[in-house]
């Protein structure tokens, strides 16, 4: 699993940014976005976000970057 950023929610605040061990998150057109060939799936950006604008998503093959879908999981498994 990889996460993703709802584009709607997020407010750009760079906490996920701060926080993720591998580098996975980069500013894109006025939000950020989870380039998902480096996201490990730890979830440390879903739990640091102050909107709630982080989900778990299943990567799609090819992609750069992870989707961008509505929801968000309440703590990312173990």
């Amino acid at each position: 699993m990889a996460a993703s950023v709802m584009i709607g929610a997020c407010q750009g605040c760079g906490a996920c940014l701060r926080t993720c061990p591998e580098h996975a998150i980069r500013p894109a057109r006025g939000t950020l976005v989870v380039l998902a060939d480096r996201c490990t799936g730890c979830g440390e950006c879903i739990e640091v976000c102050p909107a709630d604008a982080i989900t778990e998503s299943e990567p799609v093959a090819g992609a750069a970057r992870t989707g961008f879908r509505a929801g968000r999981m309440a703590r990312w498994p173990a």
